[in-house]
């Protein structure tokens, strides 16, 4: 447990630096970066055999540049069918509210595509998008977080309950 968090520590530091050191042309300047912990929890557990799950995901946004909008949270819930431990995080598109703990500041939807790569024993989960209302509207917005991969022998056996992901969110891209 202690390598895979030190692993995340390490690659959440790299990916920050990446972002954040990184201005395209095309925009003037990012108004908001943030550093993001998620959790996404499944019902039933993940296992091998092929299943519909629902799944939470639960994230906070933290170490935000804009002192308006410092930190904040987001939740979504979905369902996937033929889910297994290799299968269930993929290609797809959704939309998230990023709920600022400054109540003045209006919350920001992001609507996104999502792609998913897998790296030596990491998952990699990009969005790419745009905030579409509330706060931060229209600016383009990309988030990146990074996990583990499920446990294989839990796979077999009890299933896998919850994933956890680290990374952050860029807006203003």
């Amino acid at each position: 447990m202690r390598t895979i968090r030190r692993t995340l520590e390490v690659l959440l530091a790299a990916t920050v630096m990446l972002l954040t050191s990184v201005v395209p042309a095309a925009h003037a300047a990012v108004d908001q970066v943030c550093v993001l912990n998620e959790v996404i929890v499944y019902s039933p557990p993940l296992t091998n055999t092929p299943q519909t799950v629902t799944f939470t995901v639960n994230g906070q946004l933290f170490n935000c540049t804009s002192g308006s909008a410092s930190t904040g949270s987001y939740s979504e819930t979905g369902t996937a069918s033929n889910a297994t431990c290799t299968s269930v995080l993929s290609a797809g598109s959704g939309t998230r509210i990023f709920h600022w703990t400054n109540t003045a500041i209006a919350p920001s939807a992001f609507s996104y595509n999502r792609t998913v790569s897998r790296i030596g024993g990491n998952i990699v989960v990009v969005a790419e998008g745009s905030i579409i209302s509330g706060t931060f509207t229209p600016d383009p917005a990309k988030s990146v977080g990074l996990g583990a991969q499920p446990n294989p022998v839990a796979c077999t056996t009890t299933g896998v309950p919850q994933l956890t992901a680290a990374g952050t969110l860029t807006i203003g891209i």
